[in-house]
């Protein structure tokens, strides 16, 4: 059984706020924010929320922080896609050419965080997998 905690990424800073680790992600996603609709890329994934790459499209403009909204997660591993409910927290504009949007998740319980443990765990095994065929 893989140990969830010892293969994610974990906090390093002191001034480090989030309460989850959190794993590198190629899921896709959709995010339902009003009436709008986007298709992102989940660069990575806790228990407690996500960031999300929305590619060439900025829509930083249309989704303002504190904003509810909802994110369908979606893999490729056949797995129902999982919906969580929370609120847009951060637009970061340092760490990439386009903005990223860090989202805050409800309390996740019951099977949702279930398939969601799962989630990162599948994750986690195809890093594992890309580690082992060397391609990093």
């Amino acid at each position: 059984m893989i140990d969830l905690k010892a293969h994610m990424t974990s906090p390093r800073s002191p001034l480090e706020r989030r309460r989850h680790p959190r794993a590198l992600t190629s899921f896709s996603g959709l995010l339902v924010a009003g009436a709008r609709q986007y298709v992102t890329r989940i660069i990575n994934l806790s228990m407690g929320g996500a960031l999300l790459d929305f590619g060439g499209a900025t829509p930083d403009s249309a989704i303002q922080v504190g904003e509810r909204l909802s994110l369908e997660i979606r893999c490729r591993g056949g797995m129902v896609p999982l919906r969580v409910d929370g609120k847009a927290v951060l637009w970061n504009r340092a760490s990439s050419m386009t903005p990223l949007l860090a989202v805050q998740f409800d309390e996740v319980t019951g099977d949702n965080a279930e398939i969601l443990e799962d989630l990162m765990l599948e994750a986690l095994s195809n890093l594992h997998e890309r580690k082992v065929l060397g391609k990093r």
